[in-house]
């Protein structure tokens, strides 16, 4: 059982947060181009392809705000409930559920590993893959891309009450403000 030393609204916002994010991936990333251009940078037939590069990208969203990716820490709550709306798993879909977690659910951990390793595989690990190939096919679904991933990562890091400046330099990252070109800069207002 797992218990964590956090608030009901926090849970909400986290839910809220994995909740777009998966929305985003049903609405944009399912689409036959977006699958091929993945395939085709993977040298692999698989549409799968598409959720485990989502993932590999909030594998190193973890990285860059310096988090842990265990279920057993509050900065997991979000890992955790992101696998089990991505990956179909409804056995944590609320904060009531949270507070008494079963094996079924940490047995997801196994995926972790795996998702680094390939991560570890394809290079540049602090930078976002699965963004860079969206950009080429189509810069607004990559700035919304970006956009409902800051949200995510902006969850994640203020669990503990403040971001640190090593984390607000990471959303800077993720939304693009870290640059000379304001143009690319993701609107973060309302987020």
């Amino acid at each position: 059982m797992l218990q964590y030393g956090i608030a009901h609204d926090y849970f909400n916002r986290v839910d809220d947060a994995a909740g777009q994010l998966v929305n985003f991936y049903h609405k944009y990333l399912t689409e036959k181009n977006i699958q091929q251009a993945v395939n085709d940078v993977l040298q692999d037939e698989r549409a799968v392809n598409v959720k485990f590069c989502l993932l590999m990208d909030v594998l190193r969203c973890y990285d860059g705000l310096g988090h842990p990716t265990s279920f057993a820490t509050p900065e997991g709550i979000a890992l955790m409930v992101l696998l089990g709306k991505l990956l179909g798993i409804g056995e944590v879909n609320s904060y009531e559920q949270l507070k008494s977690v079963n094996s079924a659910t940490l047995s997801l951990l196994d995926i972790i590993p795996y998702l680094s390793q390939c991560s570890d595989e394809l290079g540049n690990r602090y930078s976002l893959f699965l963004s860079s190939i969206i950009e080429r096919i189509s810069p607004e679904a990559d700035r919304q891309y970006r956009a409902v991933l800051y949200n995510i990562c902006k969850r994640i890091a203020e669990v503990d009450g403040e971001i640190s400046l090593s984390e607000q330099e990471w959303l800077k990252e993720i939304a693009l403000m870290n640059d000379d070109d304001p143009s690319n800069d993701i609107d973060i207002n309302g987020l």
